[in-house]
């Protein structure tokens, strides 16, 4: 068993060397510092897009002349790109170092970027988006592992925290400008504005950061991520369709296409299982399912990223639907959700190192499943309704900084440090997994028309799948958290 670690290690997606742990980073000061600030403008545009977008969905669906639950496919493609690229990406870096993969990324993401300001539909769109996710998952990874190394092993669990800060403080800054821009301008030029950044990141950042060792050239899983991506994309595309056939007066369960793309993805799921079990470079280590430790906290975090995300993509349609706010207001209405986010992060690594991880796992559900019953009283813009939408969104963000640090370091400390490098991606794949399934679910449970009884319906059944969360704190094995 490994010993404990910081709240904040787990999220490396990507695994310097051991043999470069050992080591005490050399560089300076001055150097780690204009490295976090090359990497928080290089993650700028990727967190507040996120945010923007999720906001504009309304807007971008009507302006593309589709749905806003098909709009949403632009959120959904670009996570389940980031799920299944993540752990290659990561593996890219250690093959080929990072410096090269994380320039390689930023360049991806600030072409895409710019590509977005031209897409004619949402078909376009979509694929574009996802070409940026996959951007990202090679740009992320990299970005952790040049923290990692500047900051060396004692400072890791300071470089991990500044990161984090980075990817969601940032974000918070490019959505307060952002938002009244879109008003101003369009959704389609905020792009061109964090396009702009992005390729000064990239000039900047070709000049500031430095190579760091490579890892050892381990072979790429390219088929167990192509059978994750299928089966995933095959759910999703079931969970899309469930409501038009509602509407059409017949039932899913008698629906012959979504009964087969539904049996086609378990039967993908089933091969990718046995796929992983053989192959020597596995994408996920399926066989870590079997320690409680591992799989309930993993389970439980990706139910919390479930109501996350889901409510978060809802929100924006109740803001500018029922209570006729304008895209750039509403977005400045949702900051409250990453800003707090940000600000909880370093007390949640502070209560798991003091009081261990039970209490802040419960705390972490508590907040979510109390978030999604203020937003079902919210979702009708009567008796002090946005006061309760405002009061979700901050509970949100109290949930994820709080929980997420206690839900990571569990798995991590479940597993030897030799496999702390496939557990953190297994982790961040899982919980884009849980983030997916929550935006799509909850879109297609929401549907178009908004109504109040709908809405309220769809946040309990978000604050339901959040219960989940109280798995891991209660039925995990309490795991050693000594230092």
């Amino acid at each position: 068993m490994s010993n404990a670690r910081s709240a904040y290690e787990p999220n490396v997606w990507s695994v310097v060397p051991l043999e470069v742990e050992a080591q005490e980073s050399r560089q300076s000061n001055s150097y780690r510092r204009l490295l976090l600030w090359v990497i928080a403008l290089a993650v700028l545009g990727f967190g507040s897009l996120m945010t923007l977008v999720t906001a504009a969905l309304p807007t971008i669906a009507a302006d593309l002349d589709t749905t806003t639950t098909t709009a949403g496919w632009v959120l959904t493609g670009l996570m389940l790109a980031m799920a299944v690229g993540t752990p290659a990406g990561g593996k890219l870096g250690d093959i080929y170092g990072h410096r090269n993969t994380f320039l390689f990324g930023l360049v991806g993401m600030t072409i895409t970027m710019f590509a977005n300001y031209w897409v004619w539909n949402i078909g376009s769109f979509i694929a574009v988006r996802v070409l940026f996710g996959i951007a990202g998952a090679l740009l992320m990874p990299s970005s952790m592992a040049l923290l990692m190394y500047a900051f060396g092993v004692e400072q890791r669990a300071k470089a991990v925290g500044w990161f984090q800060f980075a990817m969601t403080g940032a974000p918070t800054l490019g959505v307060v400008v952002g938002g009244p821009l879109i008003d101003l301008l369009g959704w389609r030029s905020i792009f061109v504005v964090f396009g702009v950044l992005g390729a000064l990141a990239t000039v900047i950042a070709v000049f500031v950061v430095k190579p760091i060792p490579k890892g050892p050239r381990l072979s790429i899983d390219w088929q167990g991520a192509l059978l994750l991506a299928s089966a995933t994309l095959l759910v999703l595309l079931a969970i899309t369709r469930i409501p038009s056939v509602i509407r059409s007066g017949a039932s899913p369960v008698t629906d012959v296409p979504t009964i087969a793309m539904v049996a086609v993805s378990l039967a993908l799921y089933l091969s990718f299982v046995v796929w992983e079990q053989r192959v020597p470079s596995p994408l996920l280590d399926v066989r870590l399912f079997k320690k409680p430790t591992f799989a309930l906290p993993l389970g439980s975090a990706a139910c919390n990223q479930f109501a996350y995300m889901g409510a978060f993509v809802v929100i924006p349609s109740v803001l500018q639907g029922p209570y006729g706010y304008s895209v750039g207001a509403a977005a400045l209405l949702m900051v409250p959700r990453p800003g707090v986010f940000a600000l909880a992060s370093p007390l949640g690594g502070t209560l798991v190192t003091k009081i261990g991880m039970r209490g802040p796992m419960i705390a972490g559900s508590t907040a979510m499943i109390f978030s999604m019953l203020a937003f079902a009283y919210g979702s009708a813009p009567v008796n002090f309704g946005l006061t309760f939408i405002m009061i979700g969104l901050v509970l949100s963000g109290v949930s994820a900084g709080i929980g997420s640090p206690a839900y990571q370091t569990m798995v991590a400390n479940s597993v030897d440090d030799s496999h702390l490098g496939i557990a953190n991606g297994m982790n961040q794949t899982v919980m884009w997994m849980g983030m997916i399934l929550g935006i799509q679910s909850m879109l297609a449970f929401a549907g178009t028309d908004l109504t109040p009884t709908r809405l309220k319906a769809t946040f309990i059944f978000a604050a339901s799948v959040a219960a989940i969360g109280y798995l891991a704190p209660i039925f995990a094995a309490r795991p050693n958290t000594s230092a």
